[in-house]
């Protein structure tokens, strides 16, 4: 069986409050896992956040898929703009400082509607102020702080780590406010709750990690076979399981069994860190 369901029809509360912030907002900044494009998304996401002007963030682009990436950034833009909202989608590494003057271009793009209108009215100009939304462990707080060249945001590599909102000013005309970990709950399917597990993006007590790693290792058989094939060498790909990364490791318990446990820490640790290569999970749609 797939992961935990733990399903939740979402809170009301939570989703009031999010909305009443974004209110007071010029731009949206939803950053998604570029690994799992679509998978990292709430699925409410077009009716939370309205008709702000969005940027999408692919976020953890040296972990991801360049080609299946390259696919999934401009249908982002496309659906967003269908949705009737000024859009704009670009992909990033975090571990660098490259696109930090074009991810703030594109921002100051997207508002510059609304510094003209602000203009017009005869007001004083005043920063355009966005908010950071995002799954948990997404790389909010990490974008923020990679935006600002320093360790300001909380950051941890688990989910649910930014316990309250931050207002930070990254440009003399833009403040992020980076909210608290995560969206309103959502209804995920067995396969979206499977990548989310796989990629770390939801909390660990939520699914069991060694029913989540050995599905997770016949979906990369399926979609990354010759991935499986080098970190698992000497074994069929069919039957390559758990049992035998233990193996090929020589996890062994103290009874002298195969420490299929320890084979599923590894292998999902090697997997989120890009040890096994650059994956996304998610297939672009042919058809927009």
């Amino acid at each position: 069986m797939p992961p935990k369901s733990g399903r939740s029809s979402g809170h009301p509360s939570a989703y009031k409050s999010l909305q009443e912030t974004i209110k007071w907002v010029d731009l949206v900044i939803e950053v998604l896992d570029a690994r799992a494009p679509l998978s990292s998304r709430h699925p409410n996401a077009h009716e939370i956040f309205g008709h702000k002007p969005r940027l999408v963030v692919l976020s953890k682009e040296d972990l991801a898929d360049m080609a299946k990436l390259n696919e999934w950034i401009p249908i982002m833009t496309v659906q967003d703009a269908a949705a009737e909202m000024p859009a704009a989608s670009l992909s990033l590494s975090l571990k660098t400082q490259k696109n930090r003057d074009k991810i703030l271009h594109v921002a100051l793009k997207l508002t510059e509607a609304k510094r003209s209108a602000l203009a017009k009215k005869g007001l004083l100009p005043r920063p355009m102020r966005a908010v950071v939304v995002g799954m948990p462990n997404v790389g909010k707080s990490s974008l923020i702080n990679w935006l600002i060249g320093k360790s300001k945001a909380k950051v941890a590599n688990k989910p649910g780590v930014t316990r309250g909102p931050q207002w930070v000013r990254v440009h003399p005309q833009i403040e992020l406010l980076d909210t608290p970990g995560f969206l309103p709950p959502a209804s995920f399917s067995e396969d979206v709750r499977l990548k989310l597990s796989l990629l770390n993006l939801i909390p660990e007590t939520t699914y069991d990690a060694e029913e989540v790693a050995r599905h997770g290792l016949n979906l990369l058989k399926k979609v990354y076979p010759s991935m499986v094939e080098q970190y698992m060498p000497g074994c069929e790909l069919e039957l390559a399981s758990l049992e035998d990364i233990a193996t090929i490791r020589h996890f062994l318990t103290h009874g002298g069994k195969l420490d299929t446990a320890r084979a599923a820490s590894t292998f999902l640790t090697d997997l989120r860190n890009g040890r096994l290569g650059k994956i996304t999970l998610d297939r672009a749609p042919q058809v927009l």
